[in-house]
C-alpha cells in the first residue's frame, strides 16, 4: 500500500508541474510573465524547465550614465571616471561631455561655465574655485548636474555645473580618510599632498580637507618687436627672459551639515588658503633687465545655509582676501634707465545674503521668487620707491616712475529674481523667470533686467531638444578697475587700470540636441553689450607696450 501511495503522489506532483509549464505557456503568448529574485533562488525545478523555454536572445540592460531632470543634465559621474585617471574634482569635470579646459578656465559647449558646490554659490574668484575642486578626491562626488542655461534661483547666469558631494547622513555613524601624493617632473619638481576626512553620522555629518602644492618653475620667452615712435624712428627689440619660481599653497576645508528633519537642514562651510610665491626674472638682449618678487595670499570664505521643509532658503556668506606683494626692478634699455622698489596689497571684504522660496503648486506647477544682496570693499594701494634716490631707505618717490596710488572701493548689487516651471507631461517641461539687479560703484549706477527661458523637449528617452535664452553680467576683476600702473617683463611692459571700466552684458539663445544619451549637438547666437578684454598696444610716445582693458 505504501508503495502504491509514494508513487500516486510522484504522478501527481508531475503532473501538476507539466500543467504548470502548459499555463505558464498559454499565458505567455497574452502577456509578459514577471519572475521574482526570490522565486529563481527558492524555485530551482521550475528555473531550469524555464531556462529550456527561454528563446536563444539574451536582453542586456545598462543604467545611463546621463537622464534630464527639468531643464538639467543628470550625470552620473563616478561611473563616468571609472576606468579614468582621475583624482579629483577638477579633472573630473573635464571629462564631462562638452566640458573643455581653455586658457587655464572650463569651456561647455564653447562658452564660459560656472561650477559650484551642493548648489551653494560661492563669492570666491574662479582660480580660487579652481583649486578647491582640485583638492576634493573625485571619490567624494555622488553626480553632476549640467545647465546650460541656469533658472534665477540658482543665483547663477548662463551656464552652471553643479557637483553633488556624497552625504549618507541618517545611518549607522561612519567615518572615511583618504591620503594622496603626487610628484610632477618637468623643468622642475612640483608636488601635492592631499588628506581628507570625513563623518557621517545619524543627523550630523562633517568633512575635513587639506591640501598642499609646492614645487618650483621655470620659463623661457623669446620677443621680437619693430616699435615705431611719433618721431618715426623704429626701433628693432629683441629680448631673451628666463624666469624661476617657487611656490607653496595651503588650501583647507571644514563643511557641516545638521538635519534637524526630513528636509530640513543647517549648513556651514569654510574654506581657506594660504600661498607664498617667488620669483626671479632675468632679460637679456636688447633690454638688460633684473626682477625680484614676492608675494603672499591670504582667503577665508565663510557660508551659512538653512533649508526649511516649506522651500525657504536662507543664507549669509563673508569672504575676506588680502594679497600683499613686493618687487624689485632694475632695467635699461637704450638711454632709459628704470630703478625702484614697489610694495602693493589688494584688500577684498565682501558679504553676501539672500533669501529664497520655492512652492509646489501641484499639476506640474512650481513658483520660485527670491532676492540677493552683495556688497564688497576693495581697499588697496601701490606705493613706487626710487632705489637709486633713497639709496634703500624706501621713502620718497622719483620722477621717473608712477605716482602712488590708494583708493577704497565700495560695490553694492541687489537683486530681486521672480520665476516658475511646468511640466506638460513626460515630455515636453518649461522653466522662466525674470531677475531685476540694481549695480552701484564710485562710477557706475544703473538697473538691468535679466530673462531666462528653458524649453525641454524629449521624444524618447535618451533624445533631448532644449531652446535656452539666457542673459548675464560680466564684472571685471577688481585690480582691472584701479588706476594704477605695473610692471611686467623687465619694465617694457606696463599694466594700466582702467576705473571706467564697464561690466559687459550678454544676452544669447541657444539650441542644444543631445542624441542617445551621448552625443551632443549645440547652436547659438550671442550679443554682447560693453564687451571688455584686456588689449595690448605699443607707445607711440616712448618705448613701452601697454596692456589694458576696454570695453567694445
Amino acid at each position: 500500500m505504501k508503495s502504491y501511495y509514494y508513487l500516486s503522489l510522484m504522478l501527481c506532483a508531475l503532473s501538476a508541474g507539466v500543467s504548470a509549464q502548459e499555463i505558464t505557456k498559454s499565458t505567455d503568448v497574452e502577456s509578459e510573465r514577471t519572475l521574482s529574485a526570490d522565486s529563481i533562488i527558492t524555485q530551482d525545478k521550475q528555473l531550469d524547465s524555464l531556462y529550456q523555454s527561454l528563446p536563444e536572445v539574451m536582453i542586456t540592460g545598462q543604467r545611463p550614465i546621463v537622464k534630464a531632470e527639468q531643464g538639467k543634465l543628470v550625470y552620473d559621474l563616478p561611473r563616468l571616471i571609472g576606468n579614468l585617471p582621475v583624482d579629483n574634482a577638477y579633472d573630473a569635470v573635464k571629462e564631462l561631455p562638452g566640458v573643455t579646459e581653455m586658457n587655464g578656465g572650463l569651456m561647455l559647449a564653447g562658452q564660459g561655465v560656472t561650477v559650484i558646490l551642493d548648489g551653494k554659490v560661492t563669492t570666491m574668484s574662479t582660480e580660487q574655485l579652481y583649486s578647491l575642486l582640485k583638492s576634493i578626491p573625485s571619490s567624494r562626488i555622488e553626480k553632476a548636474e549640467v545647465m546650460y542655461n541656469a533658472p534665477a534661483r540658482y543665483q547663477v547666469r548662463g551656464a552652471l555645473i553643479n557637483i553633488t558631494l556624497k552625504q549618507s547622513t541618517g545611518g549607522p555613524s561612519s567615518w572615511q580618510g583618504e591620503l594622496y601624493g603626487k610628484y610632477n617632473q618637468k623643468h622642475y619638481e612640483g608636488f601635492n599632498e592631499r588628506a581628507s576626512l570625513i563623518y557621517n553620522g545619524n543627523k550630523f555629518s562633517a568633512d575635513f580637507l587639506y591640501s598642499h602644492n609646492h614645487g618650483r618653475g621655470y620659463s623661457l620667452t623669446d620677443k621680437e618687436a619693430m616699435h615705431s615712435l611719433a618721431d618715426g624712428s623704429v626701433h628693432h627689440i629683441t629680448t631673451d627672459e628666463m624666469g624661476r619660481s617657487r611656490s607653496h599653497t595651503h588650501s583647507f576645508r571644514v563643511g557641516t551639515d545638521y538635519n534637524i528633519a526630513k528636509d530640513h537642514q543647517l549648513s556651514f562651510v569654510y574654506n581657506g588658503s594660504y600661498s607664498t610665491h617667488h620669483s626671479l626674472m632675468d632679460i637679456y638682449g636688447t633690454q638688460q633687465s633684473n626682477t625680484r618678487s614676492n608675494s603672499t595670499d591670504w582667503l577665508h570664505n565663510g557660508r551659512l545655509d538653512y533649508r526649511t521643509p516649506f522651500g525657504l532658503k536662507a543664507g549669509a556668506e563673508l569672504t575676506y582676501y588680502r594679497s600683499p606683494s613686493d618687487q624689485l626692478l632694475h632695467s635699461s634699455m637704450q638711454d632709459e634707465e628704470l630703478a625702484f622698489y614697489t610694495e602693493d596689497c589688494q584688500r577684498i571684504n565682501r558679504w553676501k545674503f539672500f533669501l529664497a522660496q520655492e512652492h509646489n503648486l501641484g499639476r506640474g506647477w512650481g513658483l520660485n521668487y527670491g532676492a540677493v544682496y552683495t556688497t564688497s570693499i576693495d581697499h588697496s594701494y601701490q606705493y613706487y620707491y626710487d632705489t637709486e634716490k633713497d639709496a634703500g631707505t624706501k621713502t620718497g618717490v622719483s620722477t621717473g616712475i608712477p605716482d602712488n596710488m590708494q583708493s577704497r572701493r565700495r560695490e553694492q548689487t541687489l537683486n530681486f529674481y521672480a520665476g516658475f516651471n511646468k511640466s506638460f507631461g513626460d515630455k515636453l517641461s518649461l522653466d522662466a523667470s525674470l531677475a531685476v539687479e540694481h549695480y552701484k560703484t564710485p562710477v557706475w549706477n544703473q538697473w538691468d533686467w535679466y530673462p531666462t527661458i528653458n524649453l525641454s523637449y524629449m521624444p524618447a528617452p535618451g533624445y533631448v531638444w532644449q531652446l535656452a535664452l539666457s542673459s548675464d553680467k560680466d564684472y571685471p576683476d577688481y585690480w582691472a578697475v584701479q588706476d594704477a600702473i605695473s610692471y611686467l617683463g623687465g619694465g617694457y611692459s606696463e599694466i594700466h587700470g582702467n576705473p571706467f571700466l564697464k561690466p559687459a552684458q550678454e544676452y544669447q539663445l541657444q539650441l542644444t540636441h543631445i542624441l542617445k544619451s551621448k552625443y551632443i549637438f549645440s547652436a547659438w547666437f550671442a550679443h554682447t553689450k560693453d564687451y571688455s578684454t584686456q588689449t595690448l598696444y605699443q607707445s607711440s610716445e616712448r618705448l613701452v607696450e601697454i596692456y589694458k582693458h576696454l570695453n567694445f
